[in-house]
């Protein structure tokens, strides 16, 4: 007989030991057969042994399935009529577990799969390493702009590219970096970027790596074609003139009594100094010029951006005054310090509150403002804002270019100049305008 009702099989086996115990008891006490005792001992030993099996089994059942998922074995199934309702449910539970770990395995895989196939299809180049440095993940793009395939720590990339390797230890987490690379015959120029993160708190670095050689020379030759329209129009329109109003003049004094004609000589007078004039012109132009292209390095040092604004206002306080501008100082209530050249950026905020008090010439109840705060992706950002007559839209995008100016007066430099120390300082300059409104400029450090 073999029931499979758990219940039944503990009962016969709970029946069948108390049986043969009060059976060995009554020949040990009332009969001297002492082999069919010590036989009936044995026997109950037996069902002893075999009862703490039957009773360990479910346990074993139990470690053998928490073993398998400890070592991701999901293939292990249980038998669920082999012992009534009451096992038949636990052990479907249990198939039921190991059912839905295999769909999260397959699940994960997959998400796995279509992850790989991104990574590798995007054409920009993917390095992850841990603190350690060694590599968790190196795409095909990366591969390719190395020369190298898959390794499995950055120490290997040391010997064909160590300024590689340096960059990748050096930068930090939201930093940029432009790197040049020779490799073999290829010269590349990189954009590299990094972000840093936890995993089951170790440290990770995830690198970004783009070719930019093609997106750079494609600028530089389109900044230099800018440029080069730029200082013809302005040269042309200084020599025209001045060929013109020569040629004019030497017709004047070709004959000779037109030296004994004083209206003769009045005009050759004029026409000069209006050479001279112009000629003057010409040269504070590439003067300017020079100026632009000869800003001296920085030096940091630690820099209070409310210090910077307050020093910066006092050298406009008596032109607010006489023009009766009103201002307004927004500063944070604990000090906002950066690293920058003191001195090159109260330059670039004299430029944009010049700028501002420019616009407000003339305008009704004029004001001005400037502050400092911070953003969810700054450490700092200065502004300058005013109500002023704004700049129109269809050249807002031409204000940073060099000599571009709406002004009569204006050289064009002073927001290109602005842009260049922000440059400098691993920042960024950017205005919005709405006519009529006013116009607000922002440094973001």
């Amino acid at each position: 007989m073999n029931p499979k009702n758990f219940r039944i099989n503990l009962i016969i086996r709970t029946l069948i030991l108390v049986g043969s115990a009060f059976g060995l008891a009554y020949m040990v006490l009332n009969t001297q057969y002492y082999v069919v005792t010590f036989i009936t001992t044995l026997v109950i030993l037996g069902i002893l042994i075999d009862f703490i099996r039957y009773m360990d089994k479910t346990n074993r059942d139990l470690t053998g399935f928490l073993m398998a998922i400890q070592h991701d074995d999901f293939s292990t199934t249980f038998t669920e009529t082999s012992k009534g309702k009451t096992f038949r449910n636990l052990y479907g539970e249990l198939n039921e577990i190991t059912r839905q770990f295999q769909r999260i395995r397959a699940e994960k895989e997959v998400q796995f799969q279509y992850l790989q196939t991104i990574v590798e299809h995007v054409n920009v180049g993917l390095l992850c390493v841990d603190e350690n440095g060694k590599v968790l993940l190196m795409n095909e793009a990366l591969q390719h702009y190395l020369h190298k395939p898959y390794v499995q720590h950055l120490n290997s990339l040391k010997q064909t590219s160590p300024s590689f390797v340096q960059t990748i230890n050096e930068i930090k987490a939201g930093e940029k970096k432009l790197l040049k690379l020779e490799i073999g015959n290829d010269q590349l120029t990189l954009s590299v970027a990094a972000t840093e993160f936890k995993l089951q708190d170790v440290p990770h670095k995830l690198i970004s790596v783009q070719n930019i050689r093609s997106e750079l020379e494609t600028q530089e030759e389109q900044a230099w074609q800018k440029l080069i329209r730029i200082l013809t129009h302005e040269i042309m329109n200084s020599v025209t003139p001045v060929v013109s109003l020569t040629g004019t003049i030497r017709e004047m004094l070709r004959e000779e009594e037109a030296f004994d004609r004083e209206e003769t000589l009045e005009d050759a007078r004029e026409g000069l100094k209006a050479i001279e004039k112009r000629s003057k012109g010409l040269l504070h132009f590439t003067q300017a010029y020079r100026n632009l292209m000869q800003i001296p390095p920085p030096r940091f040092l630690e820099v209070d951006t409310s210090q910077l604004l307050d020093r910066t206002l006092t050298l406009f306080k008596a032109e607010l005054s006489k023009h009766q501008i009103k201002y307004e100082m927004d500063l944070p209530p604990m000090p906002i310090i950066i690293q920058a050249d003191p001195e090159l950026l109260e330059q670039v905020m004299i430029n944009l509150i010049k700028n501002a008090l420019d616009a407000l010439k003339g305008r009704p109840n004029p004001r001005l403002k400037m502050g400092i705060r911070k953003t969810a992706i700054t450490k700092a950002q200065i502004y300058v804002s005013d109500n002023g007559p704004g700049i129109p839209e269809k050249v807002q995008e031409k204000i940073f270019v060099p000599f571009f100016t709406t002004k009569t007066e204006g050289s064009g430099i002073g927001l290109s100049l602005c842009r260049q120390i922000m440059q400098m300082h691993k920042g960024h300059i950017s205005m919005r305008s709405e006519e009529e409104v006013g116009t607000i400029f922002m440094l973001e450090f």
